[in-house]
């Protein structure tokens, strides 16, 4: 393929349609060379449609082939263990793509970098918890964020199913769990998709900043100072619950969450104190109550 076939394909992705002329002027070729590209390209499979006639042109289809990647060796390699890596996320949005993508791909590459691979693949093994709930709504959650469209939920709460309405912002993998991130008018609220009992699209489009901004400016929210005390072994169990807890032991926590850090901090046990707030002590208090009275 040509540099200019490049070009023409990089143009013609914008999603607008181009004239003959308007195309030989961005690649500095005749007219009739671009004709001829054209032709070349649709031989490739490139579904480019040709509108003859006033306000006529060449457009690319939807569903259209993107341009080849020009990768080095390891960057090939790096990538195809990225797609395998795809392979244990359970109910990934794109469904049966996640299986035969990285097939496809690996059965592209010269037969010496293919046999590499091969080899390679069976020294690394992915490991970890791959028992997940099953997520099916997962796919409808991604349709409505990329689309920007609010959605109705049914979704399973501690004291049973409830219906309600949000502008879904974006998504996020924690845990092999998937997660919606929804505007409603509690505020942005975080739900699990396993969660999910039904879900239906609506017509009601929404604007909003993007996730991350979003998530900053509610990190922003006050809240209440929580201090602990942690012992070496406490840090390390406790350090995908708080952030940077190798080096702190103060945390500003938005008052709402403090019953859910509660539960966290008490799988912990002894290994961690609070020292404040006295919401949090008494909350801890409360629990290791329960608890003993449970195995009296």
């Amino acid at each position: 393929m040509k540099k200019r076939h490049l070009q023409l394909i990089r143009l013609l992705n914008r999603g607008r349609r181009f004239t003959a002329d308007e195309l030989a002027s961005e690649t500095g070729a005749s007219v009739r060379t671009i004709q001829r590209d054209m032709l070349t390209l649709e031989e490739l499979g490139y579904p480019i449609r040709s509108v003859p006639g006033t306000g006529g042109g060449y457009e690319m289809l939807p569903n259209r082939l993107l341009p080849p990647l020009q990768l080095r060796e390891q960057e090939a390699v790096a990538l195809y263990l990225t797609l395998k890596w795809m392979e244990q996320i359970p109910d990934v949005p794109f469904g049966e793509l996640r299986d035969s993508l990285s097939d496809w791909y690996v059965h592209e590459l010269p037969h010496d970098l293919e046999i590499k691979i091969s080899r390679l693949e069976k020294n690394i093994l992915w490991l970890g918890n791959k028992i997940a709930t099953p997520a099916p709504f997962t796919k409808d959650v991604f349709q409505a964020v990329e689309r920007r469209q609010k959605i109705e939920l049914t979704y399973a709460t501690t004291k049973g199913s409830r219906t309600f309405t949000i502008a879904p912002c974006g998504m996020s993998l924690l845990d092999l769990k998937w997660y919606v991130y929804g505007l409603s008018d509690y505020g942005l609220r975080q739900y699990r998709i396993d969660r999910i009992e039904a879900m239906r699209l609506l017509d009601e489009t929404f604007e909003a900043d993007d996730l991350e901004t979003l998530l900053k400016t509610s990190d922003e929210r006050l809240g209440v100072t929580v201090r602990l005390e942690l012992t070496p072994l406490g840090r390390r169990l406790l350090e995908d619950v708080l952030p940077d807890i190798k080096q702190r032991n103060e945390w500003n926590v938005p008052e709402a969450e403090l019953p859910f850090l509660s539960r966290q901090l008490l799988a912990a046990g002894a290994e961690v104190e609070v020292v404040e707030p006295i919401e949090l002590r008494e909350m801890m208090r409360d629990y290791a109550g329960r608890l003993w009275e449970m195995y009296q």
